[in-house]
């Protein structure tokens, strides 16, 4: 979960950021409205993070309570763009599809123009960990991006419990002026390796060699290592044994 993570903090936090300090402050402050306003009306949590200087705003209505977290004051600031102190609390696998998708939210929202990127949101289904009951999260994630440089600047997160438990989905894209899923978890994730990758890393996790693999897809050794080197970045991982749990968790293998 953490080489996902990692990805995705390096690209959120290394842009190149142009923004003037008005325009920042003025984006800010709408941002903390809104993310006070959903605390007060749908007792949840919500966490804004500031991306160009690695802080986070966190806002705790009952939700916080009822897990045990953010008990200092209802609302207070952490020097991460990361709510780890949430996450302990969540399915591990479920907070590394979380993580996938924003990645992939962030790469797509780079595609389209400017004063659509308000349209979009990611939607995911978070179960809570150790759970009798079974209860889940609903969470929702919306980038702001500013008119100067049309960077992502913040990152708003909205929980709240998940009260139709339902588990046709795990996370989505979606956008909400016209209700279009733009990728799901189940359908999209798996497309994150190729066909060819999840094939060569499934023999791997066989127990096959690299020398074998060759033999049995007619490719050369230099091909399937090549491979196996793409495996590891993508997923960010040192080792193909750490690549197979990672794969096979997901459901890809």
């Amino acid at each position: 979960m953490k080489a996902i993570q990692s990805d995705l903090n390096e690209k959120l936090l290394q842009q190149e950021f142009s923004s003037t300090f008005e325009s920042e402050k003025l984006q800010l402050q709408k941002c903390q409205e809104i993310a006070q306003h959903f605390v007060n009306l749908e007792n949840g949590i919500a966490v804004l993070s500031d991306l160009q200087n690695n802080r986070s705003y966190v806002y705790s209505g009952k939700l916080a309570d009822a897990l045990g977290i953010f008990q200092e004051e209802s609302t207070q600031e952490i020097e991460s763009i990361w709510e780890e102190e949430l996450f302990a609390k969540l399915n591990a696998e479920d907070v590394l599809q979380k993580h996938l998708l924003e990645l992939q939210f962030f790469q797509f929202i780079k595609t389209i123009p400017f004063e659509e990127h308000k349209d979009y949101c990611v939607v995911s289904r978070l179960r809570i960990a150790d759970n009798p009951n079974q209860q889940t999260l609903l969470h929702k994630m919306f980038y702001f991006t500013n008119p100067d440089d049309k960077n992502v600047e913040l990152a708003l997160c909205l929980y709240h419990f998940d009260f139709l438990n339902s588990s046709l989905h795990h996370g989505m894209i979606i956008n909400t002026a016209n209700s279009s899923v733009i990728h799901q978890t189940e359908a999209g994730n798996s497309a994150f390796l190729s066909g060819r990758e999840k094939e060569i890393l499934k023999m791997i996790q066989d127990g096959k060699r690299s020398k074998e693999i060759a033999e049995l897809l007619f490719i050369s050794i230099n091909t399937v290592n090549r491979h196996r080197q793409n495996i590891l970045e993508k997923l960010r991982v040192r080792s193909t044994v750490e690549a197979c749990s990672m794969a096979t968790r997901l459901k890809w293998i």
